[in-house]
């Protein structure tokens, strides 16, 4: 019973503290202010996390946890190199709109707030490997390199990583949004002759 409390509470303190880095960052962010959105004491919050750093550490890994489990969902949808492109922003971008600690993370990597935080790596090298595989196959457009696919890759899941400081909140927390841009760029991505593609994600 007393672990199952304790892991409850460990839990309750990384959810808030999710919240408040995504939100704030890691320097806007307190111990107090999380302890208190937790409603837990601050003894209960440094039993579990003795530090800023080891508190935000946890939350990082969770919301790596779960990009990596996201992007190794989104390979397996598709054979063609391209499509798991478009599957994996599809599935970032998701992340990125409902998930505070995936937030957090990506915030936590952009502010170089601890070492090791690097979120983007967690899907970006899988984007060059799939352009590359993309250009090697035949499968891009004759004005799209690799590199340059991942550099537009990057571009439009900009406005989802800080849309306050892109673009309109609206815009950036429609799910419809991404596939609106693929569908407006495919033409010139994709090699005329490349199979067909589904710009909103394929299906599962």
């Amino acid at each position: 019973m007393a672990q199952t409390r304790a892991a409850h509470t460990r839990r309750r303190v990384l959810l808030a503290a999710a919240g408040e880095l995504a939100q704030h960052g890691y320097s806007g962010t307190s111990l107090a202010r999380i302890a208190s959105r937790a409603g837990v004491t601050m003894g209960a919050l440094t039993f579990h996390f003795p530090t800023k750093p080891a508190l935000a550490k946890g939350v990082y890994e969770d919301g790596a946890a779960s990009t990596r489990t996201a992007v190794d969902r989104a390979l397996g949808r598709s054979r063609l190199p391209l499509q798991n492109v478009i599957d994996i922003t599809h599935e970032v971008a998701r992340l990125l709109r409902t998930d505070a600690s995936v937030r957090a993370a990506c915030r936590l990597s952009r502010e170089e707030a601890g070492a090791g935080c690097s979120w983007h790596r967690l899907w970006l090298g899988d984007v060059e490997r799939l352009a590359g595989e993309a250009q090697a196959g035949g499968h891009l457009g004759e004005k799209c390199s690799a590199g340059l696919l991942c550099v537009l890759v990057v571009c439009m899941l900009a406005g989802l990583d800080a849309p306050a400081a892109h673009t309109s909140g609206s815009v950036a927390e429609d799910p419809d949004t991404l596939s609106r841009l693929w569908g407006l760029v495919l033409g010139t991505v994709a090699a005329p002759r490349s199979p067909a593609l589904l710009p909103g994600g394929s299906p599962g």
